[in-house]
């Protein structure tokens, strides 16, 4: 016998007793080398220990209602998020359009109907950072957002209202002062090339900021 496969006719003891050292990740590739191994691979008590470890649930919770597979519970969980309502938000007063997360998992921003851009706190339970009627420059309301590679700069975009005709428009706000109470609108777009001063936003001290118009 060809020593190389001594190791596909291993009985199906030693193997789980191989594979209970294994993450979840080197028992998948574990599968892909023969039949034998994929079945003794996919072992509910190498699933269940790995369920209970790699998501820190207590050992004496038994598997949920209605589910009969370790292996498929452990799957659900990591490659299809799952969600819970953990609280509702109520800042805004109209219909919410978009919510965009910071890339740092820190802050998200939501666009309303209301007109409001608000940047809220990801953390448990969420509040409002900073908060932007944007009605007071002739929007009707915010539609998307988009943050920066480095979180420092929010694009908001909606649609403006002018004196005959409506049009999408886009404003950029520096995040950086959210720490200290303060933020401020850099640039937006207007129907007309001019400068713009900062915004008044809900939050206090705002600084002056002033930017060219692009447009």
């Amino acid at each position: 016998m060809d020593s190389s496969e001594f190791w596909y006719l291993l009985p199906d003891p030693l193997l789980l007793y191989v594979f209970s050292h294994l993450s979840a990740k080197e028992l998948l590739n574990a599968r892909g080398t023969c039949r034998n191994w994929n079945r003794v691979a996919t072992d509910e008590f190498l699933w269940k220990r790995l369920f209970h470890n790699d998501f820190k649930i207590d050992k004496s919770i038994p598997i949920a209602p209605g589910k009969y597979s370790w292996f498929n519970e452990y799957r659900r969980l990591k490659y299809h998020i799952p969600s819970e309502q953990t609280e509702v938000l109520v800042e805004h007063t109209h219909q919410v359009l978009h919510v965009s997360f910071a890339h740092n998992g820190k802050m998200f921003a939501s666009s309303s109907k209301d007109g409001y851009i608000k940047v809220w706190t990801s953390t448990y339970p969420a509040k409002v950072l900073y908060s932007t009627d944007m009605k007071s420059f002739s929007w009707n309301y915010t539609q998307f957002s988009q943050f920066n590679e480095s979180d420092t700069l929010l694009l908001v975009s909606g649609v403006h209202f002018g004196a005959h005709t409506a049009s999408g428009e886009i404003a950029v706000f520096n995040l950086q002062g959210f720490t200290r109470g303060r933020g401020g609108l850099v640039v937006r777009s207007r129907p007309r090339d001019r400068r713009v001063a900062g915004s008044k936003p809900d939050s206090t001290e705002d600084p002056p900021c002033m930017g060219p118009v692009a447009r």
